[in-house]
């Protein structure tokens, strides 16, 4: 049997995420999840995750302007990646521009913030089991060598590496609209950043072509290549009515209210992927 990590990304994004990612590991098919730790609702995930120490929880390393997330450093510190008030400048392009016109100053900021991300999660009681990064910016090369210097440092066990294989992908699935919804142009990018990366790792990757839309035929049959131990299948659930009560402005920014979220965590649930797979998890679910 195949090991497989059922992974919940955005723990701490809403009430909606959190509650459905902590439905899917009760109900035992999801192991872990990557929380984001100057989100709004990071608080009550910490609070979850002590409440479930199973649950493998990871840093969701956060530097992308979204919602009304902060930094958790000063602003004086990082002026290169903030505004005065804290917020985060930039998407995943302009960090890319940046990390060209600008490595250094991105890189030494950047790891200002990403300690002061896993130093919160440190001081709440968490110990990290992962590292990876809202909106995948740790695969630029220029951030990933901080991230990978990061989990060495804080000897953080697994650093999420995008290398899902196309031929593979197409041969259990054929993405079909998810390559024309974005699937593909994300898909190039990130390999591309991965090349200069010179980092594999044991786990193969898999949703990028997909493109949160884990659900149907997209979980039906996923292919593993060698010589990876294992796969880390990424999900978005939500449950988007609690967020919708809520009807907080900063979850449009997340597309939290996107039903493609709660068609994922009902994908979850069902868990069709799980028969091929061994649960790979320390509390034996």
């Amino acid at each position: 049997m195949l090991r497989i990590i059922v992974n919940g990304d955005d723990f701490g994004a809403s009430p909606g995420v959190n509650l459905a990612i902590m439905m899917a590991f009760r109900s035992g098919v999801l192991n872990s999840a990557s929380l984001i730790m100057n989100a709004s609702y990071a608080g009550e995930a910490l609070r979850l995750a002590a409440e479930h120490p199973a649950l493998k929880v990871g840093i969701h390393l956060n530097l992308t302007s979204q919602g009304q997330e902060r930094s958790l450093a000063s602003p004086r510190d990082i002026p290169l990646l903030t505004d005065g008030g804290g917020r985060f400048r930039y998407g995943f392009l302009d960090l890319l521009r940046l990390s060209l016109t600008n490595k250094r100053e991105l890189q030494r900021q950047a790891e200002i913030e990403m300690r002061a991300q896993i130093d919160g999660a440190l001081a709440a009681g968490l110990s990290p089991a992962h590292l990876d990064s809202h909106r995948h910016v740790h695969m630029i090369p220029a951030l990933f060598e901080v991230a990978r210097k990061l989990k060495e440092a804080y000897r953080i066990e697994r650093l999420r590496n995008v290398n899902e294989k196309l031929g593979a992908t197409w041969r259990g699935s054929r993405p079909g609209w998810s390559l024309l919804n974005g699937g593909m142009v994300k898909f190039i990018v990130l390999k591309i950043c991965s090349r200069f990366n010179h980092y594999e790792g044991e786990i193969y990757f898999y949703s990028i072509l997909h493109s949160t839309r884990l659900f149907g035929r997209s979980i039906s049959r996923i292919m593993l290549p060698p010589p990876y131990r294992a796969v880390e299948i990424c999900f978005h659930p939500s449950l988007i009515e609690v967020d919708r009560s809520i009807g907080d402005p900063a979850f449009a920014d997340y597309h939290l209210y996107s039903f493609d979220r709660q068609k994922e965590f009902e994908a979850l649930l069902e868990a069709p992927f799980l028969e091929r797979f061994q649960f790979e998890n320390e509390s034996g679910l």
